[in-house]
């Protein structure tokens, strides 16, 4: 049989699709499943479709044993118009206009996602060499059958509530119930678990509960995951949930959580033993977590915990080995010299929290290094990152040309609001602030003068290959106004790189690119751009979304690019000051 190179799809009533081997650079979704491409990939650049194999030969009719009342699904295409973006009203908006695909009913209402039913279709060719294997499980009256998966799927598994991925899993199409091939290997019974030694634990499944460890609590309208196709399937039902229970207790344990260690290292880690450590009240359990948590934070650092672990899960209290060896009770900081700072696992109560002294964020802290004779705190994460950036030779204070005041090193958490007054980016991490004309304790709403560390580094010279012929000098940016940007061809806000004499812009955001692609009828070397959103092509007129290889040479008015299907080379249109240049990007 010849090799199929073109099909026609309802995706795109217009044109064929045509089979191509996307470059690797290449960052777009399936239509259908909306996963990255790994592998042939059909095509339809003048209509912006693009479609994995697997996914584009899926039958436009079939029948599923979800729905036997009925002989056929039919695949169908919805447009989604509700942006989820607020405020935006554009008519070229990918968000507002994407494609949904499902299987729908010809007869009812009934749908299925796509991935649903595409797990249950074989391959012609493979139909007679693989023999599916069944299984029985406790959680489900039906036998599993076994699927191969050569992509992820956007299907959750039942007992983990992760999306699963190859290379097999189990499932009953019937009811939509699909499991990782590692869970249905789920021990039945867990004896000694660190989270809860002196009971065993028991798989089970329940409708409700609240996890011992993390926390979290399991009441909701259980549909799987909101992506999830079994969303559609059992429209405003619940199921019930994998966990871990101990008959004897209340305590009870999510799979996730019951998993963090690996029942074969258990008793491996019951010789660990057990620290008292001056954080918290209890005495602490050493073990070993195979993998990071999607729960539990060590209370330090707050990270998710993984590795060497000492914990508390009565009180859902843990830290990483290496915190609970560095975390000091007294320090000397140097963002308050004159007394010393002493820690705190349980601050002091002030109404709306206190407010740390160096990333401005108010909170209930779990942890604090505080001098109480100047109503001085210090949130610990942000005192021990500047403390330990201080010890590594990062200068504390700096004079920035931008600003009359010196700058102080400090650390800006995720809930801080700064944004850098360099590149308008959220700050998080180190960072240099303005403690004369900005004080720490702002509101919230109130913005400080703030730049990461990385953007007051910034050389304040630049020779740049987008402007070869004169130096480039950085300059400050208005906070009321934006300025074009030569080479990504937008306006933005911020500091930039400028030459005066040539009126010339560029915006931090552009100064990492280089011209990468050398076009021999072209004098300079293009540069490669991510998509910036809608763009006309001067060549053929259509607006388009793609990236794009440009001349920054030229303003933007001569200068466009386009993508083409042309024959069996995927091909790019650049006009250059009314001369057409013609670039083979695939075959």
């Amino acid at each position: 049989m010849a090799k199929t190179t073109s099909l026609w799809h309802p995706c795109d009533p217009d044109h064929a699709l045509i089979l191509r081997e996307l470059s690797k650079n290449v960052n777009l979704p399936c239509l259908i499943c909306e996963l990255h491409f790994n592998g042939p990939t059909y095509c339809c650049w003048d209509c912006n479709v693009f479609l994995h194999k697997s996914c584009a030969e899926l039958p436009l009719k079939t029948q599923h044993p979800a729905h036997p009342q009925h002989p056929a699904l039919s695949i169908t295409i919805t447009t989604i118009n509700i942006c989820d973006k607020e405020g935006c009203h554009d008519e070229f908006c990918r968000d507002c206009n994407r494609k949904v695909f499902d299987y729908r009913c010809d007869d009812c209402s009934f749908s299925l996602d796509v991935a649903c039913v595409a797990l249950t279709l074989s391959p012609p060719e493979k139909e007679e060499e693989e023999e599916k294997e069944t299984i029985r499980h406790f959680a489900h009256d039906h036998p599993l059958t076994s699927f191969p998966l050569n992509k992820p799927i956007k299907v959750e598994c039942r007992a983990c509530e992760q999306q699963i991925s190859g290379p097999l899993m189990y499932g009953c199409p019937v009811c939509c119930f699909y499991l990782h091939e590692s869970c249905t290997l789920l021990p039945g019974e867990i004896a000694k678990h660190p989270f809860h030694p002196q009971h065993s634990l028991t798989l089970f499944t329940e409708r409700d509960f609240r996890c011992n460890a993390c926390n979290n609590n399991t009441t909701r309208a259980a549909y799987g995951g909101i992506k999830s196709f079994i969303a559609r399937m059992f429209r405003g039902k619940r199921y019930n949930r994998f966990l871990y229970k101990c008959n004897e207790c209340r305590f009870r344990l999510d799979v996730q959580c019951a998993t963090l260690v690996l029942p074969s290292d258990i008793n491996q880690q019951l010789d660990c033993g057990t620290i008292q450590h001056f954080s918290h009240q209890h005495q602490l359990a050493s073990f070993d977590v195979k993998m990071k948590s999607t729960g539990l934070h060590c209370k330090a650092c707050r990270q998710k915990i993984s590795g060497n672990v000492y914990g508390c899960p009565d009180c859902r209290f843990f830290l990483h080995r290496c915190c609970a060896r560095e975390l000091p009770q007294e320090m000397v900081h140097f963002l308050h010299p004159d007394h010393p700072l002493i820690f705190q696992a349980e601050p002091r109560y002030v109404v709306g929290g206190l407010r740390c002294n160096s990333c401005g964020v108010g909170s209930y802290f779990d942890f604090v290094f505080s001098c109480k004779r100047c109503n001085f705190d210090l949130d610990s994460l942000c005192a021990l990152q500047t403390f330990s950036a201080f010890k590594e030779g990062i200068p504390t204070e700096i004079q920035h040309f931008s600003h009359d005041h010196p700058l102080t090193l400090c650390y800006s958490l995720s809930g801080s609001h700064d944004d850098c007054t360099v590149c308008g980016s959220a700050v998080i991490g180190l960072a240099y602030y303005c403690s004369t004309c900005n004080s720490p304790m702002l509101s919230n709403q109130e913005k400080r003068f703030v730049l990461h560390k990385a953007c007051a580094e910034l050389p304040q010279q630049l020779e740049h290959p987008f402007h070869p012929t004169h130096t480039l000098t950085l300059i400050p940016g208005q906070s009321d106004s934006s300025f074009y940007c030569d080479a990504s061809c937008r306006y933005t806000k911020g500091f930039a790189y400028c030459c005066n004499e040539c009126r010339f812009h560029l915006s931090l955001g552009a100064v990492p690119l280089k011209p990468t692609l050398k076009h021999q009828p072209h004098e300079h070397d293009l540069t490669h751009f991510e998509t910036l959103g809608a763009m006309q092509c001067s060549y053929c007129g259509k607006r388009t979304y793609r990236d794009s290889y440009r001349c920054v040479q030229y303003s933007m008015s001569n200068t466009a690019m386009h993508v083409r299907q042309q024959g069996d080379q995927t091909v790019a249109f650049i006009t250059v000051q009314n001369a057409t240049l013609l670039l083979i990007l695939g075959v």
